[in-house]
C-alpha cells in the first residue's frame, strides 16, 4: 500500500503581492484570503507555497473589488503543475544539452532526494518543450530587424525514422542557426509540401534570399510553386554522403567480416579467461584486453568521412602497440597462437595479427613466439636456433 507523504516538515513561503497601496486611493491593501497554495518540488527540494489575495479596504474606492495577487508566486510553477520551473528547464537541459538517458536523470534526481519517478521525467521533458516552443515568438523578435534588412536564408531538411512513416521537416535559419519551423508531414507531394513547410515560412513575412536543402524532388518542387527565382542549392553534407556510399559499403563489408571472424574466438577466449582463478594477477589485465576487443568490434561509422572498418583498423593496431610495450616490461603470461584469420586477416597488418589472443593454453611469452605463431598461423618456415 502505498504511504503518504510527510509534509509536516515541509518549509512554508508566503507570497504577497508586489503593490502595496491601492493605485487609485493610496490606501494600504489588505489581505482576503489564500489565493492557492500547493507543495511544490524544485531542484533544492519540497516547499509549500502560499500566494496570498489583497485588495483594498476602501468600500468607496473604484478599485475595491479588484483582486492583487503576486507575480513571483505565479512564476514559481506552470499553473496545474506541482514541479517547479527550474527543475523542468534543468530537466529539459539534461535531456537534449549533456543528451543523458532516463536512467541517468532519475538517478540525478535521486541523488538530490527529490521525489519524481522515472515515468513522470517524460511529462516534465513534455512540459520543457512547451516552455520552449512558447518562446518561438520571443527568439524570433530578437533578429527581426536583421532579417528585415538583410532577409532569410533557410535549409530544409525532412527526417524520416523509416520508409513509409511520417516524416519530420525542420527549417532552419542558416545565419543565427535558429529553427524557424517544424512539422510532420504524411504526404510528401510538392503541393503538399508548399502548404505545410513552404507556406509557414513565407508568412513571418521576411524576403527568402536562398534555400538549402537535401535535393529532394518534392521539397524543390515546393519552392518552386511558391517563390520563382529564389536560388536553390544541394547540401554539401548529402552530396558527399551520396558520393561516398560505396566507399561505405566496401567499408561496412570488411567491417562485417572483421566481426564474423573474431567474435567466436573472442567468446572462447573470454569464456577460459572467465575459468581463471580470481586471484590470478593476470586475469583483470586479460578481461581489458578482452573488453577492448569486444568494444572496437561494435564501433560503427557514418558516411562519408566516418568510415567503421578504418577505425577498427587503427583501434586494433593501437592494441598492438599495448601489448609490445607490455612484452618490454618483462615476461607476461599470453596466449601463443592465433586462430587462423580468413578473408579479413589478409588486409590486416603483420603487427595486428600477431596481436590476437589463441585459443590454446598460457605460455610465457618470449622472443621466438611471434615466429612461432607464425609458423601455426601462415605455414612460415620454422625459425633455427642458429638463427
Amino acid at each position: 500500500m502505498r504511504k503518504a507523504k510527510n509534509n509536516r516538515r515541509v518549509p512554508k513561503r508566503y507570497f504577497r503581492p508586489e503593490v502595496t497601496q491601492c493605485p487609485q486611493c493610496g490606501t494600504a491593501l489588505l489581505r482576503l484570503y489564500t489565493l492557492w497554495d500547493k507543495i511544490i518540488v524544485t531542484l533544492e527540494g519540497r516547499i509549500h507555497v502560499f500566494s496570498q489575495a489583497y485588495h483594498c479596504p476602501g468600500p468607496t474606492c473604484s478599485r475595491h473589488p479588484i483582486i492583487y495577487r503576486s507575480e513571483a508566486a505565479d512564476r514559481v510553477a506552470p499553473k496545474g503543475s506541482s514541479f517547479s520551473f527550474d527543475l523542468i528547464i534543468h530537466i529539459g537541459w539534461w535531456r537534449f544539452g549533456e543528451h543523458q538517458t532516463l536512467d541517468e536523470i532519475h538517478a540525478r534526481l535521486r541523488d538530490r532526494h527529490l521525489p519524481i519517478s522515472r515515468r513522470h521525467i517524460l511529462n516534465l521533458i513534455l512540459d520543457f518543450l512547451a516552455l520552449v516552443y512558447a518562446t518561438q515568438p520571443q527568439r524570433l523578435a530578437t533578429f527581426r530587424r536583421d532579417w528585415e534588412r538583410h532577409g532569410l536564408y533557410v535549409s530544409v531538411d525532412g527526417l524520416q525514422p523509416e520508409t513509409g512513416n511520417d516524416c519530420l521537416y525542420v527549417v532552419r535559419e542558416r545565419t543565427h542557426d535558429l529553427t524557424l519551423w517544424a512539422v510532420i508531414v504524411g504526404n510528401r507531394s510538392a503541393e503538399n509540401l508548399r502548404t505545410q513547410v513552404v507556406e509557414p515560412i513565407l508568412s513571418l513575412g521576411f524576403r527568402l534570399r536562398g534555400v538549402v536543402s537535401d535535393a529532394e524532388e518534392g521539397v524543390r518542387d515546393a519552392f518552386a510553386l511558391s517563390c520563382r527565382g529564389i536560388p536553390h542549392q544541394a547540401c554539401h553534407t548529402h552530396c558527399l554522403r551520396e558520393a561516398a556510399k560505396p566507399i561505405f559499403e566496401r567499408d561496412r563489408a570488411l567491417k562485417t567480416d572483421l566481426k564474423r571472424d573474431f567474435r567466436p574466438h573472442l567468446r572462447q577466449v573470454r569464456r577460459q579467461i572467465s575459468a581463471l582463478s580470481p586471484h590470478d594477477p593476470f586475469r583483470p589485465i586479460l578481461s581489458d584486453y578482452a573488453d577492448i576487443l569486444r568494444l572496437t568490434l561494435r564501433q560503427g561509422g557514418c558516411p562519408p568521412f566516418d568510415l567503421g572498418g578504418l577505425q577498427v583498423f587503427e583501434d586494433l593496431q593501437r592494441l598492438a602497440r599495448s601489448l609490445r610495450r607490455c612484452r618490454k616490461k618483462g615476461d607476461i603470461l599470453f596466449w601463443m597462437r592465433s586462430f587462423r584469420l580468413r578473408r579479413s586477416a589478409a588486409l590486416m597488418p603483420e603487427n595486428i595479427m600477431r596481436s590476437h589472443v589463441n585459443v590454446l593454453g598460457w605460455l610465457n611469452w618470449r622472443d621466438s613466439w611471434i615466429q612461432n605463431a607464425l609458423v601455426v598461423i601462415i605455414g612460415l618456415p620454422a625459425r633455427s636456433s642458429a638463427a
